[in-house]
């Protein structure tokens, strides 16, 4: 910044003395300075300095200090005992950080983090006052954080830019000059105690592992080497811990009055409203999350009347596998792998039979049917057919469960479902009889037999019952499913690899005994297979051994390709179904609420419920704005809360948001930016 100038002493005027005029101004600058102000030259010639690298007496770098008083985050996560909604707690603390404007060519934001040793207490807090890392660290902490300071910032560089422009002075005819102004983000690592620094970090060593429970919550004062069950990548933690360095706010664990706020200064202006959009998805989370437990109960009950159906093929599975075991047996790369494992553990004498008894026993000594009878027996059975249903119906629940929304400015959003929803539908909550009902229609029943006047009709099974006993019927046709997961290459790649993957295990066993021979000084092992006898039974017990397995593998195939489409799609309808009776209690269209019409009664109520707890989870937060406790607002135990998948979110990705970074660029208007600029903007690519 230019010095302001010291007024000069002057003589007492004498009387009647005629006014003298100034010096000549051939720069112009006295003018300028009397129409457009002292100041306004001053920040003039600083710009006009940094910007050519001219000596003027100013420096080209201005650096600032910067301090935001930002205590005001809320989140929402825990848990109430004993009712399971999400409550709230208060967090943050004031930012502190330098700013350096490089004249018009960037801008550079640097925070100065010291990191010591400061262990926590069960409750979080310190013990004690914190010491320094010391340079021996047996865990090399100091190295970590040196890679840490350089890591954490590549997420933020490169993206963000400050828009300006000039102002026009007055009775000037130049046009006003646009001013791009990249923002560099840096991280310095301060180990030393008294050193100037803008924040301190504790570092806990790989002893102490990182967990809310034990008090280890891993937060933007404390960094572990050991992480614990965080799944982020150590990187991308540290790019979000350093967001809140220079004050940038969390956006995960928001209630929906808090989600609105957020979507409210992220969106343009004119943008229409996501408010009735997220409303109708969070009720349909809510729905749907409430009825796993009693879905998985009710596919649970009728499993016996699914997997009966399965049984029934056995014969038809058992054939299919005999004929595609004795082909698939034959394949070149069986052979090879069968030859190249036997030639392995044969001795030089016996060596040369190796190819014949691969033949013999792939060929006339190969019991096909054995080995299918064997396949079929183990991996065609209730206790196989059970788990394979029941797994892939629960992953497809929870993909749905799961699977992140996406709003307007924010992008792909979580919604998660507190305890307390699921607890409406267990045992004596409030929707446990709806939900029964509900689930009992999406499942469905087996074929029943009934009696009427006299007469008996079987009743065909319903819902998701009928669609999964109706695939084994059609394995009699060509080209059924019997016939796609089970062919020869599939047995032979399956095969091979069974084989492969034992010689693999056997080697590394010789070579750990060669080695210890080598060590103590006794002869190398033996060959095992001494005797052709001794060849053609390992060579047996090989074939055997592998062409089971890669027969329970088929079979395996077999269910994993039948089942998991028609599971997946049963699940899609259920979401369709709770959908449309979402339509309807939130008001849509005619044509909306006469789909969901003919839907189950129970299902009706169970969603109705639903947005009445999510209408009354809104008006008790309605008011606390975007940080509640942090505004000394209420912030009442919540049934739903959300998080962005940004890096200041849920840390899925690493994009983030100009909005986001307001706090930083009305620092640098207020403390960089010359009167003859207007305030600059700022742009994320």
């Amino acid at each position: 910044m230019l010095e302001r100038e010291s007024r000069p002493q002057r003589a007492a005027p004498k009387p009647r003395a005629a006014a003298t005029r100034p010096a000549a101004d051939p720069t112009g600058t006295v003018d300028l300075q009397r129409r457009a102000g002292n100041r306004a030259v001053a920040n003039a010639v600083t710009a006009l300095v940094a910007k050519t690298g001219a000596s003027a007496g100013a420096p080209a770098v201005q650096r600032v200090p910067v301090e935001l008083d930002r205590p005001r985050e809320t989140l929402y996560n825990d848990e109430t005992a004993g009712t399971g909604k999400a409550t709230a707690s208060k967090y943050g603390s004031p930012k502190k950080f330098q700013m350096d404007r490089h004249g018009d060519t960037g801008v550079t934001v640097t925070v100065r983090i010291r990191f010591v040793n400061s262990p926590r207490k069960p409750d979080g807090t310190p013990v004690g006052e914190p010491t320094a890392i010391p340079a021996n660290d047996p865990d090399d902490r100091r190295s970590w954080c040196q890679g840490i300071v350089t890591e954490q910032v590549k997420p933020w560089n490169g993206k963000l830019t400050l828009h300006g422009e000039t102002r026009t002075l007055p009775f000037s005819d130049d046009p006003p000059r646009k001013i791009l102004l990249p923002v560099t983000f840096k991280a310095v690592a301060v180990f030393d105690l008294n050193a100037d620094h803008d924040k301190t970090i504790a570092v806990h060593p790989k002893a102490t592992r990182a967990s809310r429970a034990t008090g280890n919550p891993i937060d933007a004062g404390n960094y572990y080497l050991n992480k614990g069950s965080y799944s982020a990548d150590d990187k991308v933690i540290a790019a979000h811990e350093f967001g809140h360095l220079i004050g940038v706010d969390d956006e995960y664990s928001q209630s929906n009055e808090m989600l609105n706020a957020l979507l409210h200064q992220a969106a343009p202006k004119d943008a229409p409203s996501a408010k009735a959009p997220l409303d109708k998805a969070t009720i349909e989370r809510m729905a749907l999350v409430s009825l796993r437990a009693p879905l998985l109960a009710r596919l649970t009950a009728v499993m016996p009347a699914v997997t009966a159906a399965f049984e029934s093929k056995r014969a038809a599975v058992r054939a299919r596998l005999a004929a595609v075991a004795r082909s698939g047996v034959r394949e070149a790369s069986v052979k090879a792998a069968l030859e190249k494992r036997l030639a392995a553990a044969a001795s030089a004498k016996v060596k040369p039979s190796v190819p014949g008894a691969v033949a013999f026993e792939t060929t006339r000594n190969f019991g096909n049917l054995t080995i299918a009878d064997s396949a079929v027996a183990s991996g065609f059975t209730a206790a196989r057919i059970v788990p394979k249903i029941d797994g892939a119906y629960r992953r497809s629940f929870d993909a749905a469960q799961g699977a992140p929304i996406t709003l307007p400015a924010l992008g792909a959003t979580s919604i998660n479902v507190a305890t307390s929803v699921s607890n409406m539908t267990a045992a004596g909550g409030a929707q446990q009889a709806n939900a029964a009902g509900a689930a009992a229609a999406a499942i469905g029943a087996p074929a029943q037999l009934v009696n009427l006047f006299g007469a008996q009709f079987t009743v065909p099974p319903t819902g998701l019952v009928a669609a999964l006993t109706g695939l084994p019927a059609t394995w009699g046709t060509a080209g059924s499913a019997l016939e796609s997961a089970m062919t020869p290459a599939a047995f032979a790649e399956r095969m091979t690899k069974i084989v492969d993957d034992a010689a693999a295990t056997e080697a590394s066993r010789a070579a750990v005994a060669a080695l210890g021979a080598i060590i103590t000084g006794a002869p190398p092992p033996a060959a095992a297979l001494q005797t052709s006898r001794a060849l053609y039974r390992k060579a047996l017990e090989i074939m055997n051994a592998a062409a089971v397995g890669a027969g329970e593998q088929l079979v395996a195939d077999l269910l994993d390709q039948v089942l998991t489409p028609v599971l997946a799609d049963s699940v899609k309808d259920l979401q369709a179904a709770i959908g449309a009776e979402t339509d309807k209690a939130m008001g849509t269209s005619p044509g909306a609420m006469a789909a969901a019409a003919a839907g189950s009664p129970q299902l009706t109520a169970l969603v109705g419920h639903m947005k009445a707890q999510l209408d009354a989870d809104k008006t008790a937060a309605a008011g606390g704005g975007k940080s509640p406790l942090g505004n000394a607002k209420a912030a009442p135990d919540q049934h739903v809360t959300y998080s962005v998948q940004s890096l200041m979110g849920s840390s899925k990705d690493t994009s983030f948001r100009a909005d986001q970074v307001e706090p930083l660029v009305g620092q640098f208007n207020e403390k960089l930016k010359s009167i003859l600029e207007k305030p600059f903007e700022a742009k994320v690519k």
